[in-house]
């Protein structure tokens, strides 16, 4: 199962684009779902750019917005905001492929990252869902827990594992609780800080269980 969820991890971990405001940063979105964007501690005021090129979905209560294509380009240009009054440019590629999240993060946080970085943060990324995944409690002081947290009336969702540290890692047991079929959207899954989500099995019949794993950024 590790590896199942490692290489889902890996597909739907987010784009970090690092720049100073102003500058012209790159990144791709789904051409058939929507792409969510947000900045690393601040919240998006405003996403504009040519009228037809995309629909944009905001979502005031965290601060994000969400992106989809309306065009038959191959990519486009945004403008996206903050409440800081920073104006970031993104020149955005379509893709044949599932929904992602872009993360734009300014030049002062990226000062001193290495080229290796992405890799580093991969490679973190991979040893949370390892310790996730571990019938054992030590790697990376994983721990056992059993909470019940709140999601929808058709689902019970409990939290049965937590890695604590700068990448946490929390691990739930989702069972659908309805009489009918149920289809996981893991968009519905974000929270302000996560950088991937993983659902073991994003269909349930009644009474069936999955593994979902959800793993965030803890503010400095």
């Amino acid at each position: 199962m590790a590896i199942l969820l490692l290489a889902s991890l890996e597909a739907s971990a987010a784009q970090i684009l690092h720049g100073k405001p102003d500058d012209t940063l790159a990144g791709s979105i789904s051409r058939a779902e929507p792409t969510l964007i947000r900045i690393d501690g601040a919240r998006i005021r405003r996403v504009h750019g040519t009228e037809g090129d995309f629909f944009v979905t905001p979502d005031k209560d965290a601060g994000t917005a969400y992106i989809k294509p309306s065009t038959e380009k191959q990519a486009f240009s945004v403008f996206v905001s903050d409440d800081t009054g920073r104006t970031w440019k993104l020149l955005l590629s379509i893709a044949d492929g599932p929904s992602d999240t872009i993360v734009i993060k300014s030049q002062r946080d990226a000062n001193g990252t290495a080229p290796g970085c992405d890799l580093a943060r991969n490679q973190a990324i991979k040893s949370v869902v390892l310790a996730l995944d571990s019938a054992t409690e030590g790697d990376m002081g994983a721990r056992k827990v059993n909470e019940v947290v709140p999601l929808w009336k058709e689902a019970l969702f409990v939290l049965v594992k937590v890695v604590d540290g700068p990448l946490k890692g929390e691990k739930y047991q989702l069972t659908n609780v309805s009489e009918k079929r149920m289809v996981i959207d893991e968009r519905e899954l974000y929270r302000r800080g996560v950088v991937a989500i993983s659902v073991e099995r994003p269909e349930l019949n009644p009474g069936e269980t999955t593994a979902v794993l959800v793993l965030t950024e803890t503010a400095e």
